[in-house]
């Protein structure tokens, strides 16, 4: 007797086609950024197996690739929403989303050469202290200039 297949991806294939983890689209759905799967009725005593469209599949891709280039789960949310009515590159919307985006990648790397900076400060302070010793009472280790937020 032949198992009958239902018509689409199990969790596990669905999560190996997108890239992500069963645990990452539980989540996903829990969360609200896929719809919930339908339930293949075979296992009826534990509610179903999901079952997964490669429609579906393509969303979770979609929200992958979002989530490489560490876009927020707010944005994603947003880019879905465009993307459900279309191809999302011509939407205005989604322009704004990637430009806002740049803006936050380019105050975390000014922030991140600030630090930089002050790592540097401290590099070059304990070279030169030589065999001086200090005590919590007179430790100026670590005090450096605040990092310049932009």
């Amino acid at each position: 007797m032949s198992k009958i297949q239902p018509k689409g991806l199990s969790i596990s294939e669905a999560a190996r086609a997108a890239g992500v983890s069963a645990k990452t689209i539980r989540y996903y759905e829990q969360i609200g950024l896929i719809p919930k799967a339908p339930r293949h009725a075979r296992a009826a005593r534990t509610g179903g197996d999901r079952v997964y469209s490669e429609a579906a599949v393509g969303r979770l891709r979609f929200i992958r690739h979002a989530r490489l280039v560490d876009l927020s789960l707010d944005d994603v949310r947003e880019l879905l929403k465009i993307s459900d009515a279309g191809c999302p590159s011509t939407h205005p919307k989604y322009s704004e989303v990637l430009r806002r985006h740049v803006r936050t990648i380019d105050e975390r790397i000014n922030h991140l050469l600030g630090l930089r900076g002050a790592v540097h400060q401290l590099l070059s302070r304990s070279s030169a202290a030589g065999d001086e010793c200090c005590t919590w009472e007179t430790c100026g280790c670590m005090h450096v200039k605040e990092p310049s937020h932009v």
